[in-house]
């Protein structure tokens, strides 16, 4: 029992974050001939251990990016970096986080009557899909006495109707770009056999003490 006390307590998980309600939204400029387009988003982060809390160190990146419909990914649009105040969040809270940017004229002169929810399928063609990469950088600190500084990196592609502006799937996990979400796996793999070996030891060392003792009591 006390072993597998230890490794609950050993084990550390990195928190799971989520991209919920991803859309935009374009706005026609009347005083010029440009469109402004709004991007709307919030994480949902998820602390996902029971019995220790984690620090977002101060700022958190968020960068946005915008996939153009062509085969060279060198015209990639980097629309947003924004920062996010770090904070603390305890064991098994979830912290819900908004975020927004206005870009002026993100889409072409011949992207711009599909992206601006026309539905007119002869005069603009059928509707297309948007795509959109969101990544997410952050140092942590588990509250426990390691103290040790972890660098996170996660990164999500966004699927958006051109019709509705918003994204295909409501709530979209990101993933991170390496490791696994469950750094206990290791702990746990590590610290039952280690446990039971101490435990071990312990029970042979009293009944030698007990054997000892035994012994000299009966000179």
């Amino acid at each position: 029992m006390a072993g597998y006390f230890t490794v609950l307590l050993l084990s550390r998980n990195r928190p799971t974050i989520y991209l919920d309600n991803f859309n935009i939204v374009s706005l026609r400029n009347t005083s010029s001939s440009s469109t402004n387009t709004a991007i709307y988003l919030e994480l949902r982060i998820q602390n996902e251990n029971s019995w220790i809390g984690i620090y977002y160190e101060d700022p958190l990146n968020l960068t946005i990016t915008y996939l153009q419909s062509t085969i060279s990914t060198g015209s990639n649009v980097i629309i947003e970096r924004s920062t996010i105040k770090g904070f603390y969040q305890g064991n098994g809270e979830v912290k819900h986080i908004q975020a927004s940017v206005v870009i002026q004229d993100l889409f072409s002169s011949t992207e711009r009557p599909r992206r601006l929810g026309e539905t007119n399928v002869i005069m603009y063609g059928p509707s297309k899909m948007i795509d959109f990469v969101v990544d997410l950088e952050a140092d942590i600190k588990f509250k426990s006495i390691e103290n040790k500084r972890s660098h996170l990196t996660m990164q999500s592609t966004v699927e958006v109707s051109d019709n509705t502006g918003t994204s295909v799937l409501k709530t979209i996990q990101m993933k991170y770009t390496s490791g696994s979400n469950k750094w206990g796996v290791w702990r746990w793999v590590l610290a039952v056999p280690l446990v039971t070996l101490i435990q071990g030891l312990l029970s042979l060392a009293f009944l030698l003490a007990f054997l000892f003792l035994a012994f000299v009591s009966l000179l």
